[in-house]
């Protein structure tokens, strides 16, 4: 397991801590190819993020890894490959100016929990990121599955259970950092409407004050943007309360699937996030110190 907390060496804008190479099977672009970009982009610092899944509810459609084009279930096997093939790349491209680490974006559920710290003990890892996709089974976070979930669930009962079970990864202790705080807002908006941008309010404060408790950092994700948003995931009122009740941002993630998105919206997701940190607490910058 990695060790917390979780420091990035650089300036954040200059690094992208969530990273699908094709090793997760909704992704495409080896890692190579990622880290190729990276120089290109000047970034300094990358951290890979392959999905670990292992609902057992899902166990058709989740717990697989591509590894030379083949679709495999996961196992300590081929989890360990790419984190050889993560180690490697660092090698290449350290001397370039590139620090490459390897990750885990963990997908959280209280029923496989015990599965899941067992798993994650063997993994000799940079940096866990918790998160939570699923809700009764269903991906919230995939579109089709989304309009299954939705519809069925009134906004204040799908919030309100993302957010209990959002508590659950933080006091489990597996994860460094928490990623995309209300990635609910991803599809929620067409279902719901502009309602659900406000509908953390009474629902986060208990998942921030235990990140703040347990030293969890906080991950802004930039891929919402890609789906029309205007904010990062958490908005920048979550940001804002974060700050205020102690909680470290720690990374900033495109949460990349393809090459081209790699670095998207970072440089002016960490301005925006500047100014609340500014603004609440007169730092000069952000940082992960």
């Amino acid at each position: 397991m990695s060790k917390k907390p979780p420091r990035v060496s650089c300036r954040l804008d200059k690094a992208d801590y969530h990273i699908h190479p094709d090793y997760s099977k909704d992704a495409t672009g080896s890692i190579d190819e990622y880290c190729r970009r990276a120089l290109e982009l000047g970034l300094d610092e990358i951290c890979f993020t392959t999905h670990y899944d292992r609902d057992p509810f899902r166990k058709e459609i989740d717990p697989f890894m591509r590894v030379d084009g083949e679709i495999l279930p996961v196992s300590e096997e081929v989890v360990g490959r790419y984190i050889q093939d993560v180690r490697q790349a660092n090698e290449r491209y350290r001397p370039q100016g590139l620090s490459v680490k390897a990750g885990l974006e963990v997908d959280y559920a209280p029923h496989y929990e015990p599965t899941l710290r067992d798993d994650l003990t063997r993994f000799n890892l940079d940096y866990i990121l918790g998160a939570v996709h699923c809700l009764d089974h269903l991906a919230i976070t995939a579109s089709e599955e989304a309009a299954s979930c939705f519809k069925h669930r009134s906004m204040e009962s799908l919030v309100t259970e993302y957010y209990r079970v959002l508590n659950q990864a933080v006091e489990s202790g597996l994860f460094d950092v928490m990623a995309h705080l209300d990635i609910y807002r991803k599809h929620g908006l067409d279902y719901y409407g502009e309602r659900i941008l406000t509908a953390h309010r009474g629902l986060v404060e208990p998942v921030l004050e235990a990140m703040a408790k347990h030293d969890v950092g906080l991950e802004i994700n930039t891929g919402i943007l890609r789906r029309g948003h205007d904010e990062p995931s958490p908005g920048l009122e979550i940001v804002d309360l974060a700050v205020s009740m102690g909680v470290r941002i720690t990374a900033f993630g495109s949460d990349a699937h393809r090459v081209e998105q790699l670095g998207e919206g970072i440089a002016d997701s960490f301005e925006e996030v500047e100014k609340v940190i500014r603004k609440r607490s007169g730092r000069d910058r952000v940082s992960a110190d």
